[in-house]
């Protein structure tokens, strides 16, 4: 005896076997375990993301993607889309005063975190947007300028948060030995 399947049920039996079928080939997609997008650079402190490399110049490091192209003694990066990062010591004879000459020097700057540690300030001219970080470590001074294009691939909220939390000091010998 044949049985009649209405439209609603072939709708159905079709639906179940896409069901099933999926299911079935789930396991064969799959993927391994992902490694870590992040780890901790040990002796740093420092998350640093896959395809992201660590700069040292001097005392100071900072972290920028591995598209950008350091100078020789890694004081200067340049980003593909023309975004750049400068980086240099300074010795001061006051943080809270240095601050100060810093904030009058930009007084239409967006202020994104002014502390005891760290004086962060944006800019911009034109199609550029410029970041001003610096970082304290008791009266020697990181200071960094990160230049962007507005809305160019470097330009991501992302980035340039992930490049600003990296700037700061290296210990004086690193890489720490192993014990």
């Amino acid at each position: 005896m044949k049985r009649r399947v209405g439209l609603a049920g072939q709708r159905l039996s079709a639906g179940l076997a896409g069901v099933v079928l999926a299911v079935a080939t789930c396991g064969l997609d799959a993927q391994p375990p992902e490694r870590p997008q992040e780890v901790e650079v040990p002796g740093l402190g420092v998350m640093l993301r896959a395809g992201w490399q660590l700069l040292f110049h001097e005392r100071c490091r900072f972290a920028v993607p591995t598209s950008w192209r350091p100078d020789a003694d890694e004081a200067f990066a340049r980003g593909p889309d023309g975004s750049s990062v400068s980086i240099q010591t300074l010795r001061v004879a006051n943080w809270s005063a240095y601050k100060a000459g810093v904030r009058s020097a930009y007084v239409r700057a967006k202020v994104h975190e002014e502390s005891s540690r760290r004086l962060w300030l944006e800019t911009s001219e034109g199609p550029w947007v410029q970041h001003y970080i610096a970082a304290a470590d008791g009266l020697s001074v990181c200071t960094c300028s990160l230049e962007v294009r507005a809305g160019g691939a470097s330009a991501t909220k992302e980035t340039i948060q992930r490049i600003a939390d990296s700037i700061g000091f290296a210990p004086e010998s690193w890489p720490p030995e192993d014990r």
